[in-house]
């Protein structure tokens, strides 16, 4: 027994024994590669997932990914983040997934996902209603941005923004065209459509040839509704036109908000007029012609700051001799620009909580009469 302890063919036996032993414990060699092959898909899965949630970070809070991609993951890693530290380390360089490249995709697929997500809830949807508006990009093409409005599972009205669509013109059909492809392509169901909102230009408004008179042609019971808050903001227009001094404020405030916005020196005039007498730092607003509505910001920062403008004007004009300076300093201290401001301080506000009000999705129209009334009466 002992010779025979010590011979090979019982040593060869005892080792085979141990490894099936270890094998029916920890796995067959196979099995541990395979096994220890999922680990390192994880943990590459891990972080890619880190990788496209900072891109989601970037994307959401509006700053260039391109740009910036490289230097938040390096900051990351640094913080102790060690699984995207060990995957960048053991990765090829042409496998990171930090390229400006990668980055892009990483933004698509984000956004693929989320309408893939929005699409299938809208689906679902009994009925539906679709908003939509053309506007011209700074590359000077014609747009289409398209917004569906539905009631989801649990019963809540739920409005979200699906796509911008470019358009080779912007007449009634080439938009009714657009707006039917889309929906076929997306294999959303154009009967289900019951609503549609619009702004009232002929184009969209047309009863004979609009795009809602076109659509009625497939969905004969959806309703038209004209945006209750263009139309508000057709008044706040046509009202303000249709007095001069409102006007001429406008034109002002456009000129002074031109004066110190391309002069950086000049804006550093005002900002230290604004600490000289202690007074908030703040730049003056570009207002919207096409959006009374945004005034309110600009005429707040007018008021907030008149005395610094008016003293950074006359000072600008002693240094330089600027016209301009001595123009808007002469124009702000007439007494009509004066009422004029103090006036629109205090209805553009009410006009703004009527317009948040119309947006809601069930308006309370005893919350929105004392707006109107004080409106009105002002």
């Amino acid at each position: 027994m002992k010779i025979h302890a010590k011979s090979d063919i019982h040593l060869l036996s005892c080792e085979a024994e141990m490894a099936a032993a270890t094998a029916l414990q920890e796995g067959s060699v196979i099995q541990q590669l395979q096994q220890i092959n999922d680990e390192e898909k994880l943990k590459n899965r891990m972080a890619i997932k880190a990788l496209i949630r900072c891109t989601h970070f970037l994307a959401r809070r509006h700053i260039p990914h391109t740009t910036n991609f490289d230097e938040l993951i390096d900051l990351i890693v640094s913080c102790g983040a060690e699984d995207l530290k060990g995957f960048l380390e053991r990765a090829r360089l042409n496998a990171t997934y930090t390229s400006k490249v990668a980055v892009v995709e990483f933004v698509e697929a984000v956004g693929l996902g989320a309408e893939e997500c929005l699409l299938k809830r809208l689906r679902q949807a009994s009925h539906f209603s679709i908003m939509a508006d053309e506007c011209t990009d700074v590359t000077t093409t014609e747009e289409l941005s398209i917004f569906f409005r539905w009631v989801n599972m649990d019963g809540q009205p739920v409005e979200h923004f699906l796509d911008i669509v470019p358009l080779k013109a912007t007449d009634a059909k080439i938009i009714y065209s657009a707006l039917v492809e889309f929906m076929k392509d997306k294999n959303i169901q154009i009967s289900k459509l019951v609503g549609m909102g619009f702004d009232g230009a002929a184009t969209f408004s047309g009863k004979h040839n609009g795009v809602q008179s076109l659509l009625k042609k497939i969905s004969p019971h959806a309703l038209f509704v004209h945006c209750h808050c263009h139309f508000l903001q057709l008044a706040c227009v046509q009202a303000a036109n249709a007095t001069s001094g409102i006007k001429h404020v406008y034109i002002t405030l456009t000129t002074l908000w031109k004066f110190f916005h391309y002069s950086p020196k000049r804006a550093e005039s005002l900002k230290a007029v604004q600490q000289v007498l202690d007074l908030p730092e703040l730049k003056v607003v570009k207002p919207s012609y096409t959006r009374w509505l945004s005034h309110e910001r600009c005429v707040k920062a007018v008021k907030a700051s008149y005395s610094a403008i008016v003293t950074a004007l006359n000072n600008i004009y002693e240094q330089t001799h600027a016209p301009e300076a001595l123009g808007i300093s002469k124009a702000l201290c007439r007494p009509s620009t004066l009422v004029a401001i103090y006036l629109l301080d205090y209805v553009l506000p009410q006009v703004a909580k009527l317009s948040r009000a119309l947006q809601t999705e069930r308006i309370d129209l005893t919350a929105i009469t004392p707006l109107v009334d004080a409106t009105l009466n002002t």
